[in-house]
C-alpha cells in the first residue's frame, strides 16, 4: 500500500456506509480506477457492512413502536404526578402538625399539674401539727462525732499507749482497770 492508499482507508470505510461528500466520493472513485489494492479493501468494507445490516422492520415491530413513546411518556408523567401528591400530602400533614402545636402549646404550658389531694386522718393531722424536722447540724453537734479535738486527744493517747507497752507495770494497771470492770 502506498502513501496515498493510508490516506484512502476511512473514505473507503465512509464510501461502504454512503456517507461520502460528493467530491470525496469523486476523489475516492478516481483513485479506485488505478489501485486494485483499495479496489479489494473498499470489497470487503461493503461485505461487513452488508452483513452487519439490519433487516427492515416487520409490520409487527413498526406496530410494537409505534406507541413506544407515547406510553413512555405517559408513564413518566404518571410518575411525576404521584410525587407531587406525595409531597403535597406530606406538606398538608406537616402544616396541620404545626398549626395543632402553636394552638396546644400555650395552653400545655400554661396548665399547673394537679396533685392527688389525700384524705388526712385525725392522727396524721395530729402529726403534722406537732412534728419538725430535726436539724441535722444540732443532732452532729450532741452526738460529738465529728469533734477533731476529742480524735486528737484520742491518737495522742493511742500514741504514748504504743510507746510506753514495753513497761511491764503500765500493763498490769491496764489489766487492772479492765477486771474491775
Amino acid at each position: 500500500m502506498n502513501p496515498a492508499c493510508k490516506d484512502l482507508e476511512v473514505l473507503l470505510s465512509l464510501r461502504a456506509a454512503g456517507a461520502l461528500e460528493p467530491a470525496e466520493a469523486a476523489h475516492v472513485e478516481a483513485h479506485l480506477q488505478g489501485c486494485a489494492a483499495c479496489r479489494a479493501e473498499a470489497a470487503a468494507s461493503e461485505d461487513v457492512l452488508r452483513l452487519a445490516k439490519l433487516p427492515p422492520p416487520s409490520d409487527a415491530e413498526r406496530r410494537a413502536t409505534a406507541t413506544l413513546a407515547k406510553d413512555a411518556l405517559a408513564e413518566l408523567r404518571r410518575g411525576e404526578a404521584r410525587a407531587a401528591s406525595w409531597k403535597r400530602g406530606t406538606a398538608a400533614f406537616a402544616a396541620a402538625a404545626a398549626v395543632a402545636l402553636f394552638v396546644l402549646a400555650p395552653a400545655m404550658l400554661a396548665r399547673k399539674p394537679v396533685l392527688p389531694q389525700v384524705a388526712t386522718t385525725a392522727g396524721a393531722q395530729a402529726r403534722d401539727d406537732g412534728w419538725q424536722s430535726p436539724d441535722l447540724d444540732t443532732l452532729w453537734s450532741d452526738a460529738d462525732v465529728l469533734d477533731v479535738s476529742n480524735a486528737s486527744a484520742i491518737a495522742t493517747s493511742t500514741a504514748s499507749y504504743s510507746t510506753s507497752s514495753n513497761d511491764t507495770t503500765d500493763d498490769t494497771a491496764y489489766l487492772a482497770v479492765d477486771s474491775d470492770l
